[in-house]
């Protein structure tokens, strides 16, 4: 059975010093990149740069588990029972966001999961998101909206990783989800990704009124006052760190003090 464990989400104004949730990607049980944090002894151990995420004072970490779900049997549950012993709360997602069946999800949480990531299946297969949501509750999920904005205005959600462009409106799926009450949301800015020149502040914003929940921005950070940024014009919620705190550029801690310091964010 299923462990029940207290919401990983919370409002804006109850976690001032749990902003931050890093971001490591994994392929065949390691990371997809090695990190270019110092004293790591192995780069590539994901259970590393998580307890090194940890020590620096993060809460949270998302698991991009790049691999589908037939690759990951073998690796993926004694990856997250090891990951809970850092003391994170894990945010998961497989194969780009896809959910094959609900029972997939309850694998996910009895293995250690806290929250699982779904994206392409919330526009290819809802109705398997939706029968996950009502056996698991809300609050362990985690919806990603990989959006790219159209010539017309707005944004137009997208499939697997960001590649295949879909006919759904991206603040339309947003306010969906907030009457199905997920526990948080992931406005992914595609074209922005590894970029460094912030985040869409726009899309993040939408996405945050349209839904009613919170928010993590994601995509195209590179600076610290782009987190500040997404906090404070973005109305985002947390702000998701991949490639500036994986690569050793900034840590955990430096970030935190910076976000500190340009509270409050309202």
């Amino acid at each position: 059975m299923t462990q029940v464990t207290p919401p990983v989400f919370h409002d804006r104004n109850s976690h001032i010093t749990d902003l931050i949730i890093p971001c490591v990607d994994v392929t065949g049980g390691r990371t997809q990149t090695p990190s270019g944090i110092p004293g790591l002894p192995d780069p590539s151990d994901a259970v590393a740069v998580a307890v090194s995420y940890a020590d620096d004072g993060a809460n949270k970490l998302f698991v991009d588990v790049i691999d589908p779900w037939e690759r990951v049997d073998d690796y993926l549950p004694p990856l997250l029972r090891r990951l809970r012993g850092t003391g994170l709360s894990l945010l998961v997602s497989v194969g780009h966001g896809v959910v094959p069946s609900a029972d997939h999800i309850g694998r996910l949480l009895e293995a250690g999961a806290d929250v699982v990531s779904a994206s392409t299946s919330m526009v290819e297969a809802p109705e398997v998101v939706k029968e996950a949501v009502n056996r698991y509750g809300g609050d362990r999920f985690n919806i990603v909206i990989n959006s790219r904005p159209r010539e017309t205005g707005g944004w137009a959600a997208y499939t697997h990783n960001g590649t295949r462009k879909t006919s759904v409106d991206s603040v339309e799926l947003a306010r969906e989800l907030g009457r199905l009450r997920v526990g948080a949301l992931l406005p992914n800015a595609v074209d922005r990704e590894g970029v460094g020149q912030g985040y869409d502040l726009a899309l993040t914003r939408a996405v945050a009124e349209a839904s009613g929940l919170p928010v993590i921005a994601s995509g195209g950070c590179g600076t610290l006052e782009h987190l500040t940024e997404a906090l404070r014009k973005g109305r985002a919620t947390y702000v998701l760190v991949n490639s500036m705190v994986h690569s050793g550029k900034f840590s955990i801690a430096r970030i935190r003090s910076s976000l500190m310091a340009a509270s409050p964010f309202t």
